[in-house]
């Protein structure tokens, strides 16, 4: 047998190279639909919906019921802004020129329940009310809540607020002005110093992961995609400037929000205001 050399490479250091597998490809290939997994994740109809099921999707929303609250406008008195839907669709735009001025509380009502407010309900088979909204939901689960850090908004002191979604109410999570604590939550940005308030949108990853798996994570990210775009067209169709970003630190922002991280972590954020010209 030949001696090996002094200078010889191991045959493990070949694989020093190797790039480590991919994370987000390994979890898209675990969490593909095949005809063999496919019936643990309760993909089944409406009328076959278990007890636990219907009371899941019946409850669908945070509420904090000992905090201080803001009642928003209701929808109903908020006054229409004519414009099309072809003309919203068509102007929608991230806009980053934020003028330094306040919005209106009814703006901010308005944008709530357009985005993800309770539009409509249905009675289900076994006696319980099923809340709906504007953004579709795997399964009517609606797993996002939507908290608002407000600076400058007639009506609502600063602070950070969690929006109830049954009662369209905002609760004070965290009173005082949020813009230095959001500045460094949102890696510096300097949208924080100008917006009249920002939206931070968490995912109840539980929520929908009881019902469906690991792949119930696609499910969350697709919901808030959904409401992403309904935040977008309602401030577009209210000539508000937007853009939305996921430039945060995560943990930061969870600490801040009093979220665990795990069922409940932050995904999303939005900047609002009004524009610095109409004509941008």
């Amino acid at each position: 047998m030949s001696k090996i050399r002094a200078n010889s490479i191991p045959a493990l250091e070949s694989q020093l190279d190797t790039p480590p597998p991919s994370l987000s490809e390994l979890y898209h290939e675990n969490t593909k639909i095949h005809p063999l997994t496919a019936k643990d994740l309760k993909m089944i109809p409406s009328s076959d919906y278990s007890t636990a099921d219907l009371q899941a999707m019946s409850r669908a929303y945070k509420q904090y019921p000992s905090l201080p609250r803001v009642k928003l406008p209701p929808i109903e008195n908020i006054t229409q802004n004519g414009r099309t839907f072809d003309e919203v669709v068509s102007s929608r735009r991230s806009q980053r020129d934020f003028a330094d001025l306040e919005l209106d509380l009814d703006e901010l009502s308005k944008i709530l329940h357009q985005s993800y407010g309770i539009t409509g309900e249905i009675s289900t088979n076994k006696g319980f009310r099923q809340d709906l909204r504007s953004a579709p939901s795997g399964g009517g689960l609606y797993p996002a809540e939507i908290y608002i850090a407000v600076r400058r908004v007639t009506g609502v002191a600063p602070g950070i607020y969690h929006y109830n979604v049954p009662n369209h109410e905002l609760e004070l999570l965290i009173p005082g002005d949020p813009t230095e604590k959001m500045h460094e939550v949102c890696c510096g940005q300097e949208y924080v110093h100008q917006a009249s308030f920002i939206i931070l949108i968490s995912g109840v990853l539980e929520r929908t992961k009881l019902k469906y798996g690991e792949r119930g994570y696609r499910y969350v990210l697709l919901d808030i995609g959904h409401l992403g775009q309904n935040i977008y067209l309602s401030c577009t169709a209210l000539q508000l400037a937007i853009m939305t970003t996921c430039g945060f630190f995560d943990d930061e922002a969870n600490k801040l929000l009093r979220l665990d991280g795990v069922d409940e972590t932050a995904m999303y954020v939005a900047f609002v205001g009004k524009r610095q010209a109409l004509n941008k």
